[in-house]
C-alpha cells in the first residue's frame, strides 16, 4: 500500500516505512519494531483503548508498558505489560499512552494510526 501523505503526522509515518517493499506487512512491522525500540522510553503508562471480551485486560484499564516482546502478523507488534502485579502480552495498537512525554504519546499514535490503515 502506498502510503498517502496529507499531514504532519502522514509524513512522520511515511519516513518509517519508506524503503519497506509495497505490501510487505512484516517487513513494515520489523521497521516500526527497530524505531520504536529507539526512539521509546520504557516503561510507560498507557490505557487501553479496545480489548477482546472476556479478556483479563479490559477498556479502561492502566498498564506499565516495559517493552516490545515480538511482532506477529495478524495482531503487529505485541508489547510487555503489567496490570498490578501480574504480566501479560498486549497489541500496543490498541494503548495510548499517558503521562507527560509528549514523543511518546506521539510515537504510540502514529504506529496505531499505521496498523489500523495499513
Amino acid at each position: 500500500m502506498e502510503w498517502q501523505i496529507h499531514s504532519k503526522q502522514d509524513k512522520r509515518i511515511f519516513n518509517i516505512i519508506k524503503n519497506v517493499p509495497k505490501d510487505d506487512d512484516i517487513k513494515a512491522l520489523e521497521a516500526w519494531e527497530d524505531y520504536l525500540n529507539q526512539e521509546l522510553k520504557f516503561p510507560f503508562e498507557a490505557e487501553v483503548m479496545d480489548s477482546d471480551y472476556g479478556s483479563s485486560i479490559s477498556e479502561g484499564d492502566k498498564l506499565k508498558v516495559s517493552a516490545i516482546g515480538m511482532i506477529d502478523d495478524l495482531h503487529g507488534i505485541i508489547v510487555d505489560v503489567r496490570k498490578g502485579r501480574t504480566k501479560y502480552a498486549f497489541e500496543l495498537c490498541l494503548l495510548e499512552a499517558l503521562g507527560e512525554d509528549k514523543k511518546v504519546k506521539e510515537l504510540v499514535d502514529d504506529y496505531s494510526v499505521w496498523f489500523c490503515n495499513r
